[in-house]
């Protein structure tokens, strides 16, 4: 299993800003950067939480900024649905710029589903399967986590299924990140076994809430986030991995495809208090 923190590499630019502030002068530089191309970005992520009938789901549509841009541009009067494979398409409306709600998609574990967009001109489509996912099972806390050996630790555990390949997606999210903690698992190793994933931080007191979302992922969804993940944990002087590539293709052959990657997951869901 694999744990990647999405943090550490944002975290190790701001280190190193604030030390060039620090010995530079008083003149802002702005350097003067190419403005590549404006590509499509779609956040598609569809999310069954168990016990519930996950008819409302939400797709984000935008598009590449500007290095020096502030502001995400938002997609707006784009068409947007989601077909199962029976043909049954289920209309995403926009609901604000750059949002597409549906509230009435039917969620089915194993199915497999088809993603269409269609926005400036250009056609974009995916397909995915809504993959399951092992309830959590109980949690753990412990004060001896962490690379040292010695921060507040809560660690999660869920019985995966015997004789099939499964792969999972952690996600944590708490006051001390200011984005999620994402740990990759697979049971190459422990098929049919307990699995375990864990988040630690000195910063953990006691009260602090931790929302922790399990999900059930594909084998090609996994690998693309192992790559995702691996290049946010890179040495910020290396050359990241280049062209990390989606499944949300142009329907031209030879168009440019979206940024962003079409994926259903099961999920089950805890809100963990710090003892």
């Amino acid at each position: 299993m694999k744990k990647k923190n999405v943090t550490l590499y944002k975290h190790i630019i701001v280190l190193i800003l604030v030390s060039f502030s620090l010995v530079s002068c008083e003149d802002v530089i702005q350097a003067d950067l190419d403005t590549g191309e404006a590509k499509l970005v779609v956040d598609a992520e569809i999310l069954w939480q168990k016990g519930t009938d996950g008819a409302v789901q939400t797709i984000k549509i935008s598009r590449m900024a500007a290095y020096y841009n502030p502001q995400t541009p938002k997609v707006t009067g784009a068409v947007v649905y989601i077909s199962n494979s029976a043909g049954t398409q289920f209309a995403f409306e926009e609901t604000a710029p750059g949002i597409y709600t549906c509230t009435s998609f039917v969620p089915v574990l194993n199915e497999n589903y088809t993603l269409h967009v269609a926005a400036d001109g250009q056609e974009y489509t995916a397909n995915e399967t809504l993959m399951p996912v092992a309830e959590i099972d109980h949690t753990e806390q412990s004060e001896n986590g962490g690379f040292s050996g010695d921060e507040p630790e809560v660690a999660i555990y869920f019985n995966d299924p015997a004789g099939q390949a499964n792969y999972y997606l952690t996600s944590f999210i708490t006051h001390t990140l200011p984005y999620p903690d994402y740990y990759l698992s697979d049971d190459e190793l422990t098929d049919g076994n307990a699995i375990r994933a864990d988040y630690s931080h000195d910063d953990l007191v006691a009260g602090d809430a931790l929302q922790i979302t399990v999900r059930g992922i594909s084998h090609q969804f996994y690998n693309y986030m192992n790559l995702i993940l691996s290049a946010a944990d890179s040495d910020p002087f290396s050359t990241p991995p280049a062209n990390i590539k989606g499944n949300i293709l142009n329907i031209e052959g030879n168009g440019t495809p979206a940024l962003g990657y079409f994926r259903l997951s099961e999920t089950d869901y805890i809100e963990y208090i710090m003892q």
